[in-house]
């Protein structure tokens, strides 16, 4: 149900506006995790809403050291799809955790928190499966020393753009393995 057939429930403008300030503001985790389980019900209400964006709005803005160590590694990292080989795992305690010759991975936001999860089967159904700290750590350090290239990989395994995943219509696309919107994250 939409805001439209249910008076009562948070409009559009304010979910996106209550996500941003989410996304920038300090906030009290489980109260974060309150709102964001509210929003993906699609059962916040309009005056929980105001109460939350209210006192979000008065709310310190996050800061680089407010971050999680595991966020700020993350955070040094464009939002992408990426496929990592396993041989490069050698090195790390999580090279037994992965099979096959590469690990695909995505890296999301969701409520200002990057998330990192496996991707397992095909485009479009990928099932999206989590991995521990460590292993996340492990390859996104890996990923870290250069992004492009295994967004790239990623792309060139499945004949798509190696970020979004969309299929690629002009000749530069292809030859970057990247779409002309995600390329801006890549190159600034």
């Amino acid at each position: 149900m939409s805001a439209s057939t249910m008076p009562h429930l948070a409009t559009e403008k304010q979910i996106s506006y209550l996500t941003d300030l989410l996304a920038t503001r300090e906030c009290d985790p489980d109260e974060k995790t309150r709102l964001a389980d509210l929003i993906v019900a699609g059962e916040l209400e309009k005056k929980d809403a105001s109460a939350a964006i209210d006192l979000l709005k008065e709310a310190p803005r996050k800061t680089e050291s407010t971050l999680s160590p595991m966020q700020r590694l993350l955070s040094t990292v464009p939002k992408s799809k990426y496929a990592v080989p396993t041989e490069e795992l050698i090195c790390s305690e999580s090279e037994g955790d992965f099979s096959g010759d590469l690990v695909f991975i995505e890296l999301k936001e969701f409520m200002g928190t990057l998330y990192v999860r496996q991707l397992v089967g095909a485009p479009g159904r990928f099932s999206r499966l989590r991995m521990t700290s460590r292993q996340t750590k492990d390859i996104m350090a890996i990923v870290a020393t250069d992004p492009y290239n295994y967004a790239k990989l990623f792309g060139e395994h499945y004949s798509c753009c190696g970020s979004c995943g969309a299929e690629l219509t002009d000749q530069k696309s292809r030859e970057l393995m990247l779409g002309p919107e995600c390329r801006k994250k890549f190159y600034k």
